[in-house]
């Protein structure tokens, strides 16, 4: 199996391995009919470990947006386009909102966080995470936390 260029640039991380392929074809008591996937594991290698996490820079919060799919706001958009809207495009299309939600906390993003788009279809919603950092003059209320206190409580 060729690796995608993704693959490629983890594989310089850890590794990438192919499991095989899952496929399921008329199955009467299965959820998804027809489901058929190529499995892959991935292993990442760092030189940080949780354990010597020493907690220095700024404090980051992550917030979580979620808003529900217009179904017929995608369908003039894929009507126009020929294409569903990208991940990239949904967050742009609420960033000015994120940015006046995190304002009222006394937050802003932090520009060097990249943001997640997580799409739930089935559902009919999305979720927008972001890294937020206070903003001059506010207080964090929150005591911020290490990844050896989060992980280890």
């Amino acid at each position: 199996m060729r690796k995608t260029q993704k693959a490629h640039e983890v594989s310089k991380f850890g590794g990438v391995d192919n499991l095989g392929s899952i496929r399921e074809e008329n199955v009467s008591d299965a959820p998804v009919s027809n489901f058929n996937t190529d499995l892959q594991s991935l292993e990442v290698k760092s030189d940080t470990n949780i354990e010597s996490d020493d907690g220095h820079g700024k404090a980051a919060i992550v917030r979580m947006f979620e808003f529900g799919i217009n179904p017929e706001a995608f369908k003039r958009y894929k009507d126009a386009t020929g294409k569903s809207p990208s991940k990239q495009e949904l967050f742009n299309s609420f960033y000015k909102g994120i940015e006046v939600a995190l304002w009222r906390d006394g937050l802003k993003v932090i520009p060097e966080a990249d943001p997640k788009v997580v799409i739930d279809s089935k559902n009919g919603k999305f979720r927008i995470f972001v890294g937020a950092e206070p903003m001059k003059g506010h207080i964090l209320r929150e005591k911020p936390q290490t990844l050896k206190q989060i992980v280890h409580g």
